[in-house]
Parts: C-alpha cells; sequence; structure tokens
C-alpha cells in the first residue's frame, strides 16, 4: 500500500512539472503581431462625366391678413409649380416639400401673416430643364423664389469603377517603391478602405429676386440657360500589403 502512494505522489509530480513546462513554453513564444506588419499606403483615383440630374429648391412668399388666405393661396402656387414640373418630366417621387413656414407679424396697418412653402425636385430630362425652371416660376406668380440648383451624377457606377481601378494602381506602384527600398516584395493585401467624393456641381446664376421680378414684369419667361459642364469623382484608397 506505501509503494502505491509513493508511485502515485511520483506521478503527481511529474505531471505537474510537464504542465508547468508548457505553460512556461506557451508564454515564453512570440505574439503575433500581423496588424502592424507590412506597408501600407493610400492611393487616389479620379474621372470625371457629364451630370445627369438637376436638383433645384422652388419657394413661395406669401402675406396675407389672416392664415387661412394666405395659406391657401400660397398651397395654389406650389400645385401650379409642381404641375408644370410633371408636365415636364419630373416624376412624383422626385418632388417632395421641403419647408412650410408660418410666422405672424404685427404692423401699424394690423396683424398679418407670412406664409412660406417650398419643394426640392429633381429633374431628369436636362434638355428640357432650362424650360421647365421657367415655367414653373411663371406658374408661381410674384411670390415665387428661385432658392438654388445643382447638378450631380446619379448613373455613375462606370465612373466609380474606373476611379477605384486608378486608385488601387497608384496605391500598388507606392507600394512597390517602398518595398524595393526596403529590400523586400509585396505580399498578399491584407486591407482595403475606401472612400468616394462626388461633389454636386453647383449653379447660382438667379436668385430669388430676380426671378420674381422677371415673372412680374413678363407674362413668360425664356427658358433659362443652363450648363452643366461635368462632375468629377475621386475615390480614396488605404490598402495595406504583406512584405514578402
Amino acid at each position: 500500500m506505501k509503494r502505491f502512494a509513493l508511485a502515485l505522489v511520483v506521478v503527481l509530480i511529474v505531471a505537474y512539472l510537464l504542465g508547468a513546462g508548457r505553460e512556461e513554453r506557451a508564454a515564453a513564444a512570440p505574439a503575433s503581431n500581423s496588424s502592424a506588419a507590412g506597408v501600407v499606403v493610400d492611393g487616389t483615383g479620379e474621372t470625371s462625366g457629364t451630370p445627369d440630374v438637376l436638383r433645384l429648391t422652388l419657394g413661395i412668399n406669401v402675406t396675407g391678413a389672416d392664415v387661412s388666405s394666405a395659406l391657401n393661396r400660397a398651397s395654389a402656387a406650389i400645385k401650379r409649380i409642381e404641375s408644370q414640373l410633371r408636365q415636364r418630366g419630373a416624376k412624383p417621387a422626385d418632388i417632395q416639400t421641403s419647408d412650410v413656414s408660418i410666422y405672424p407679424e404685427t404692423t401699424k396697418q394690423g396683424r398679418r401673416y407670412h406664409v412660406r412653402e417650398s419643394l426640392t425636385a429633381k429633374l431628369r430630362n436636362l434638355k428640357v430643364a432650362g424650360e421647365a425652371i421657367s415655367a414653373a416660376v411663371t406658374a408661381g406668380g410674384t411670390g415665387v423664389s428661385l432658392d438654388g440648383v445643382s447638378f450631380s451624377l446619379e448613373d455613375n457606377k462606370k465612373l466609380l469603377d474606373n476611379a477605384r481601378d486608378k486608385a488601387f494602381a497608384d496605391a500598388r506602384q507606392k507600394a512597390l517603391r517602398y518595398a524595393g527600398l526596403a529590400g523586400r516584395s509585396l505580399g498578399e493585401v491584407l486591407l482595403v478602405s475606401e472612400s468616394v467624393v462626388s461633389p454636386p456641381v453647383a449653379y447660382d446664376g438667379y436668385d430669388g429676386y430676380d426671378m420674381k421680378r422677371q415673372a412680374a414684369s413678363a407674362p413668360a419667361l425664356s427658358p433659362v440657360p443652363l450648363y452643366g459642364g461635368s462632375s468629377q469623382l475621386s475615390v480614396s484608397v488605404t490598402v495595406r500589403w504583406a512584405l514578402a
């Protein structure tokens, strides 16, 4: 019995020593730090195309002795504007109310109310966009204001792919350069991160005052001249390569 107990103690001591050795070896193994390895560079690619959408905001400003009459006149004018835009190709989904505000004012003549309503629309048929703006302004009457227009590119998938190709090629060229300077070669790609910039092309040829004055002085306006120019897309990419 004593021999058995002694053998069991010996086995337990050996098992403990072996376990401690494994733990010591595991603790001594260097930790992997792959997240900091390799070379990280930024690349940029740019391309441009012709805008395919015009965004505009039109507003109506009405003053009345009571809220009801002022609001009714403003709403009627907005409906006329919306009708003219739809007749020239604007879809219901592309027309959205962007502001409705009512505020009172007390003057020597008494209390009156100011009502403003505005809508934002997308025009996808740029050939008739100038005519659509003029027709909408005329329909709005003397209280109309054109608060801004801008061009943009919505159908831009091919242009974005082109810019991505340029951005990645730019990043790879830089990475090859740094790897060569370090006496190494490029390994596999470890990370790709992208950002896209597509600024709208603004057009500020007319402000609200000019449009109201022209609408008041003429029964109809000539089509507004619009020049879309080109819209630029820029893609920036950050890529990390392993070094071989």
